[in-house]
């Protein structure tokens, strides 16, 4: 895995845990099969809190470019692109 990669992966995993702990959830596990929506519960608001905040750490997001990631594993992907 790359630096970059790596990079992309972390600032992906702290928005989302974030995202989740602002609900008051703990002790979940954010793995790269981890489903955004079924798995870590992410609704439509906090998919759209998380496309922008990726578009403003990392210059870019899958979702304004067409592509609609399911797991964590498939944004890291894209970003290792």
């Amino acid at each position: 895995m790359t630096q970059n990669t790596q990079d992309a992966e972390k600032t992906i995993v702290d928005s989302i845990t974030m995202l989740v702990e602002r609900r008051g959830e703990t002790g979940f596990e954010i793995k790269p099969s981890s489903t955004l929506s079924e798995e870590l519960g992410l609704d439509s608001l906090e998919l759209a809190e998380l496309s922008a905040a990726l578009e403003d750490d990392l210059g870019r997001d899958p979702y304004s470019e067409g592509l609609i990631p399911e797991t964590v594993g498939e944004l890291v992907a894209f970003y290792a692109t």
